[in-house]
């Protein structure tokens, strides 16, 4: 599991992920910074621990997610390209913390 609070975060995996997944998910925290920042610039915002982004990057900890169906509060299915995004939410301290779980169909993930 990945967890993303800010923009260092997230420019710390670009390597590890396809281009058109990165942009997915930079999409996603700028929306988040757009809907929780007090004025701060990008690069000076952090989310809230318990708002974080989670990429989960194992069977295991999607299952494990997936099992928690009283703290679900949904299951998107997002195809891209070269892959497909499960974003979930899930109710964590009375908001909802996303998830992403990636499946990658393409043999070049780069």
């Amino acid at each position: 599991m990945k967890r993303i609070q800010c923009l260092k975060d997230l420019k710390a995996i670009e390597s590890e992920l396809s281009n058109e997944i990165v942009e997915y998910l930079k999409e996603e925290f700028y929306s988040l910074y757009e809907y929780l920042s007090n004025g701060e610039e990008v690069e000076d915002f952090l989310l809230p621990f318990y708002q974080s982004m989670i990429l989960l990057e194992d069977e295991g900890e999607l299952s494990n997610i997936m099992n928690k169906q009283l703290e679900l509060e949904f299951v998107e299915k997002v195809n891209l390209a070269n892959g497909t995004i499960f974003r979930i939410g899930v109710n964590v301290i009375e908001d909802i913390q996303l998830h992403y779980a990636i499946k990658i169909t393409s043999s070049d993930s780069h």
